[in-house]
């Protein structure tokens, strides 16, 4: 039956990256019945074969969680809506890992959870086109700073990560067997955000802990290292969505020039009767709520919204208003419009590599950890 579930998901990767490439959109006729078969299995053979309610669910569940992973990368403006539901879609037909995979981790084995791994894998996938495509345009058109600011920028934040990952490690290990395995993973993210909180205490503190745990296991410097140089290699790989974003699927147009589906990159609204513009990217957002703790930074607060980076674009009435209020000169005549980059082919890539591979971020984590 697996092997089942396991075509519907190819046929399904086959008609989204068709669609996607052709038309950027996805239709949900591709997806849904498709999910709705694997869930209705995993259904009955929870119930009338292994007599195991959560199994039986885990198709949902798996949905459930595919869904919140997709919304949170469109919230940060890095998917559009149907990414979101093909994602979820293969999470429903595969909410635990595949036998033929030989790389497989253990929260995937255990609960629904293959859907982290279908994300990581269509990120990793398509992570040396997007380096050696971004690195082109940045050297086609001259762009020497900000090439430079993709290496360096922020480059000791990596290393800053890894010393409070390490610290916290550090810190379970002298636990020890003093609290239940089942709460040593909740420690560990405890203590993590505890030092990230604490920023340059955080940083000494895992410091003294590091060098803790290296007078007593000296080879842990080399697992510092190699998850320094994970987080190194993650940080340029944000770095380059973020040229991505700017660069490449960014472009600045008149009023004129924008057409119903365009997607705008900016929140344009009116408060106070005034009218604003937010060109401040949802991930930024996002990592600024993350940073101060506050999700109300995660929000564009108005009285009236104009027009906004949706999924689905503009419509004909919002273009009219735009035009409306440039000419009243309310509104400076420049907009910025994403051009939109198919992502089904990646998702499709990821699936084919966590069915018959296995994880490529937990190879990651398994390499830096020597294992």
């Amino acid at each position: 039956m697996e092997l089942f579930l396991i075509g519907l998901g190819v046929i399904m990767g086959i008609l989204t990256s068709y669609t996607d490439i052709k038309t950027g959109f996805i239709d949900d006729k591709h997806v849904f019945p498709i999910a709705g078969i694997g869930i209705l299995y995993y259904l009955y053979y929870g119930i009338a074969v292994k007599h195991d309610l959560f199994y039986a669910f885990s198709g949902l569940i798996g949905l459930g969680v595919g869904f919140l992973l997709g919304y949170l990368l469109y919230l940060m403006g890095g998917w559009a809506s149907g990414d979101v539901v093909i994602l979820m879609g293969y999470s429903a037909l595969l909410p635990y890992a595949s036998s033929y995979a030989k790389v497989v981790p253990p929260y995937a084995v255990k609960y629904p959870l293959h859907s982290i791994t279908l994300l990581f894998n269509s990120i990793l996938a398509v992570f040396p086109f997007i380096l050696f495509y971004s690195l082109a345009v940045l050297i086609i058109e001259k762009k020497t700073a900000r090439l430079k600011e993709l290496f360096m920028e922020k480059w000791l934040k990596p290393f800053e990560l890894a010393i409070w990952v390490s610290g916290a490690f550090v810190v379970l290990r002298i636990v020890g067997d003093a609290i239940p395995s089942q709460f040593g993973l909740l420690l560990w993210l405890i203590t993590t955000l505890i030092l990230a909180r604490l920023q340059k205490a955080g940083d000494a503190i895992g410091l003294l802990l590091l060098a803790y745990g290296m007078f007593k296991t000296p080879e842990i410097i080399y697992s510092y290292l190699k998850l320094a140089v994970v987080f190194y290699v993650f940080k340029i790989f944000f770095s380059l969505v973020k040229v991505l974003r700017e660069e490449v699927l960014t472009k600045k147009v008149s009023v004129d020039e924008l057409k119903e589906w365009d997607i705008l990159g900016e929140w344009i609204y009116e408060k106070d009767n005034q009218i604003y513009r937010d060109r401040e990217s949802s991930f930024d957002k996002l990592v600024r709520a993350f940073k101060t703790f506050n999700l109300n930074a995660l929000r564009v607060e108005y009285d009236r919204l104009i027009a906004s980076p949706t999924a689905e674009g503009l419509t004909k009435e919002d273009i009219e208003k735009l035009k409306a209020l440039v000419n009243e000169g309310k509104l400076e005549d420049e907009f910025l419009v994403r051009n939109a980059m198919p992502f089904a082919p990646a998702l499709f890539l990821g699936f084919l590599i966590s069915v018959f591979y296995g994880d490529l971020f937990w190879l990651f984590v398994l390499k830096s950890s020597g294992l």
